[in-house]
């Protein structure tokens, strides 16, 4: 039998199919197939990437700006103060002992003084922050009244001191409160009424006014939000006024805003 040849030839046939036959490539069409959750996530940290992008450059233009910002002297611009909601002004009532020289020759005499100031930190004006509630200065008016004598003849005596004194505050590190000293000055105002029997003979005077002295301020928040605070203080005060020194020991409490 001849199978051996036709098994010879069938080989040779199948070995030169294969050897002239194109080689199969891949097609455009044959790429991976993105599905719908992995679109979506690439396209999100493609957006998340893109804004961060445009929020790092706006944040240097911010910058760029504000530092462009040049004041007449070449300084830059400042900033401070523009988010403080305070104003920096208060009106307290005063009370306390009152510790007039006296003229008998006594270390003094002693009455209630009473009164009420204003105050304004005109630090706030200034383009420096520690500066800012350091400085502040008060206008002030002061009352205390003396009477003695006899049924026959006796004296009242009634005193104005009005003054002006600014004062330099030591903050304790960032509350509201601190140590000050003030210096100022104003005018003493003293009337005086002398009774002889029924016979009133009024005598009134005007001298210069030196105020000074030390103390405690405070100024807490009354409110979490807004800007109204308790203003109150601690003081001791001496009025010079010609040769006569008084002195007055108290306090004071009332608003700031």
């Amino acid at each position: 039998m001849r199978t051996s040849p036709v098994k010879t030839w069938l080989v040779r046939c199948l070995l030169g199919g294969l050897v002239l036959s194109t080689p199969a490539l891949a097609q455009d069409d044959d790429d991976p197939y993105a599905y719908p959750d992995e679109e979506t996530s690439r396209s999100e940290e493609d957006d998340e990437s893109y804004d961060r992008r445009v929020k790092n450059v706006d944040q240097t233009d911010d910058f760029r700006r504000v530092s462009e910002q040049e004041g007449e002297d070449g300084d830059f611009k400042a900033l401070s103060g523009l988010d403080d909601p305070n104003l920096g002004v208060a009106v307290e009532f005063i009370t306390g002992a009152l510790f007039v020289d006296s003229s008998r020759g006594d270390f003094a005499d002693t009455r209630v003084g009473l009164g009420v100031r204003a105050t304004w930190e005109y630090g706030r004006i200034l383009d420096s922050e520690p500066l800012r509630e350091a400085l502040w200065a008060d206008l002030r008016w002061t009352y205390g009244s003396l009477s003695d004598g006899t049924r026959f003849i006796s004296g009242d005596t009634r005193l104005h001191y009005f003054t002006i004194a600014p004062a330099y505050e030591l903050k304790l590190g960032k509350s509201d409160f601190g140590f000050f000293a003030q210096a100022g000055g104003g005018l003493a105002y003293q009337a005086t009424s002398l009774t002889v029997d029924a016979n009133v003979t009024k005598v009134n005077g005007l001298k210069p006014l030196l105020q000074y002295g030390l103390g405690f301020r405070g100024r807490p928040r009354l409110t979490s939000s807004g800007n109204l605070r308790l203003a109150f203080r601690v003081e001791a005060l001496a009025f010079r006024r010609g040769y006569m020194n008084d002195f007055f020991l108290g306090g004071s409490v009332g608003t700031a805003f």
